[in-house]
């Protein structure tokens, strides 16, 4: 009998090829949806979460009925992927519901999570429904870190329990975090732990202020030098900040469009009360999926896409676009606009360039002088 072998297809290849029998045309394929604000840990540096009986969220949130309706728009837009998020996502005792729904209307689903409310009956149900990708986020190495970090004791044993089932059963795992002053100190032993276990894992340095205006996440940013000095000793994280840079280097400057990313162009974000926007930080405009339908809501949403800039800043001739993270969610989030740059994110981008350009390593005068000289 002949076997029939096909070669393996990559996502990327995938997903390009999809893309040109869309002839790149605007399409919502995929996006995030935040399940609940509320979150059993109360970590320092959150941007979002509310306490696990806080009544008033939990009155907010999008009913199971509502969620299912709002999945049956968004495979008949033809949505793709999504990432359940929070808050906790499990901490919704529908969420078993709600995942096996969406799985069973064909969308490819993954989940954010913090792994310490994870079951043995969870972890069943994500193996035998087919969880597209895990990411739990690590707050340290020890359980001091972790108790500082998230205010709970005892998270560290429950992440570590809940982190060893979902690896039994061998559920596509990987681990993240995001550094603060109070564990940076502990990304080595993380970076460790996450080697011992045979998973990915990565990090990111930079926070938001939180979505109710407070910006008490900032007291924990890590220094724009120990940012630096990550992307000089990570050789990984240098290459690809490197490839992005040579990819774009001779395109065009920034877009005179206010959005020049993939937000609202192919994804979008649906927070807990149902109100859909570009992307998880930027949150206007938003649209009300509880008041229309979500095909009209994405369709206004392109409207947004159309907006030209209107503010005159020095990132119109800036040459560093390809590894620079202003954008209108930072612009929203630190001045309450989509054009005004962020003096945190364009320093950081400007040593970062110039680190790539010289590749040596500068020491901590060497930065100083640089940034008097160049901002």
């Amino acid at each position: 009998m002949d076997c029939y072998t096909f070669p393996e297809l990559s996502v990327d290849e995938w997903g390009q090829t999809l893309l040109e029998k869309l002839r790149w045309g605007r399409y919502p394929l995929g996006g995030m949806f935040e399940l609940t604000n509320r979150c059993n840990l109360s970590c320092v540096h959150c941007y979002i979460n509310e306490p696990s009986k806080c009544q008033t969220a939990r009155e907010k949130e999008l009913t199971t009925a509502e969620i299912k309706h709002i999945l049956d728009q968004l495979v008949d837009a033809g949505c793709l992927f999504l990432v359940f998020t929070g808050g906790e996502p499990l901490i919704r005792n529908d969420f078993p519901e709600i995942f096996q729904y969406a799985r069973g209307k064909g969308i490819i689903v993954s989940l954010f999570t913090n792994g310490t409310m994870v079951t043995p009956q969870i972890a069943d149900m994500l193996a035998e429904w087919r969880v597209q990708s895990i990411e739990v986020t690590l707050y340290g190495a020890s359980q001091d870190t972790y108790d500082q970090v998230t205010r709970v004791p005892g998270a560290f044993r429950n992440v570590q329990r809940g982190i060893g089932l979902m690896l039994e059963r061998g559920l596509p795992l990987s681990l993240k975090s995001v550094l603060l002053t109070i564990n940076l100190h502990e990304l080595h032993a993380m970076q460790e732990y996450a080697k011992d276990l045979g998973v990915n894992f990565h990090y990111d340095g930079m926070l938001f202020p939180r979505i109710d205006g407070s910006r008490a996440p900032l007291n924990y940013q890590i220094s724009m030098d120990d940012l630096l000095q990550f992307d000089i000793e990570d050789a990984q994280r240098q290459k690809e900040w490197k490839r992005l840079a040579d990819k774009y280097k001779e395109t065009a400057l920034r877009s005179s469009y206010v959005y020049h990313c993939g937000a609202g162009l192919r994804t979008f974000h649906i927070d807990s009360e149902g109100m859909l926007s570009m992307c998880t930080m930027a949150r206007q405009p938003a649209y009300d999926l509880r008041k229309q339908n979500f095909s009209e809501a994405w369709n206004k949403l392109g409207d947004s896409r159309r907006k030209e800039r209107k503010l005159h800043t020095p990132c119109e001739t800036c040459e560093i676009r390809a590894i620079c993270m202003q954008c209108p969610a930072w612009s929203q989030a630190v001045h309450g606009d989509d054009e005004t740059p962020v003096e945190f994110i364009c320093k950081l981008s400007h040593l970062r360039a110039n680190v790539l350009e010289n590749t040596f390593i500068m020491n901590n005068e060497e930065i100083i002088n640089y940034e008097q000289k160049n901002l």
